[in-house]
C-alpha cells in the first residue's frame, strides 16, 4: 500500500510557484512542514497578471507567463535533485496543473523519477495543509 510516510516530500505547484512540504509526522497522523518555496520569476499574482495582460497584449503576456513557469520548473527540479543527492528524501508526491505536470515529467532525471510515488494533476497550492494531506493520501490509496 502506498501512503504518505514520514519524510515523504509533497511538492505542490501552480503558475505562481511551488511549495515543498515534508511529512514530519506518521502515516496515520501526518504533520506537514514547509521545506522551501520557489516563486515563478516575475510572478505578480493572478489579478496583476490579468491587468498586465490586458495592457501588453494577450499573446505576449501568455508567452512571458509560460517562460516564467518553465524557469520555475527548472529551479524546482534543480532543488529536488540536490535534495535527493543529499539523501534528504526517498519519496516524492507531486501535485500540479496538467500543463505544469507535463513540464515536470519531461525534466525528471532517473534518480528523481525513481522516488516519485504519485503525480497528481491538481492545483493544491491554495488549499489548507490538512486538505492537501487528505487529497494526496486518497490519491495514493486509490493508486495502490
Amino acid at each position: 500500500m502506498t501512503t504518505m510516510t514520514r519524510n515523504c516530500w509533497l511538492v505542490v505547484v501552480d503558475g505562481d510557484g511551488a511549495m515543498i512540504l515534508e511529512n514530519a509526522g506518521t502515516v496515520s497522523a501526518p504533520d506537514l512542514r514547509v521545506i522551501d518555496r520557489i516563486s515563478t520569476p516575475g510572478s505578480e499574482g493572478a489579478a496583476d497578471r490579468l491587468s498586465y495582460g490586458a495592457r501588453a497584449g494577450g499573446a505576449e503576456a501568455s508567452d512571458r507567463a509560460r517562460l516564467a513557469e518553465t524557469a520555475m520548473v527548472a529551479m524546482l527540479m534543480t532543488r529536488l535533485s540536490f535534495a535527493v543527492r543529499q539523501s534528504r528524501t526517498s519519496r516524492l508526491a507531486i501535485a500540479a496543473p496538467p500543463h505544469l505536470l507535463e513540464a515536470i515529467r519531461t525534466r525528471l532525471d532517473d534518480n528523481l523519477r525513481g522516488r516519485v510515488v504519485i503525480m497528481l494533476p491538481k492545483t493544491l497550492t491554495h488549499k489548507p495543509l490538512e486538505q492537501v494531506v487528505t487529497v494526496i493520501n486518497d490519491a495514493m490509496l486509490r493508486a495502490a
